[in-house]
């Protein structure tokens, strides 16, 4: 556990965790929005597009910070990046046909 806090950072370990907490939050996205449900039904997938952009932002400036340090940064930054797309992909798994679901409902109207 050292080394991933060392190696990719405190606050990226926390950003990941976040995503990773808001993956299984799909599955009662369709409560009703009264009381707890409100966090289900609007916050969290509110959420899910900020962690979506946010992580965007990350793994490009990674990437755009690997250009110019030597071989062993770049291999951190890379490892990096990498946590970044991945955590981008297990949100668009997750969270992609909740989306694509509202967009065709909005799109039949």
């Amino acid at each position: 556990m050292r080394n991933l806090w060392s190696e990719i950072g405190a606050l990226r370990v926390v950003l990941l965790a976040f995503t990773v907490l808001l993956l299984p939050t799909v599955w009662l996205s369709d409560m009703r929005p009264e009381g707890v449900g409100v966090l289900f039904a609007y916050i969290a997938p509110t959420l899910v597009i900020l962690m979506f952009f946010v992580l965007l932002l990350d793994a490009l400036m990674n990437r755009v910070f690997m250009a110019e340090q030597e071989e062993a940064p770049r291999q951190r930054a890379r490892r990096r990046l990498r946590a970044d797309l991945l955590a981008i992909a297990l949100l668009c798994l997750f969270w992609g046909p909740y989306y694509y679901h509202l967009i065709a409902l909005y799109a039949e109207s």
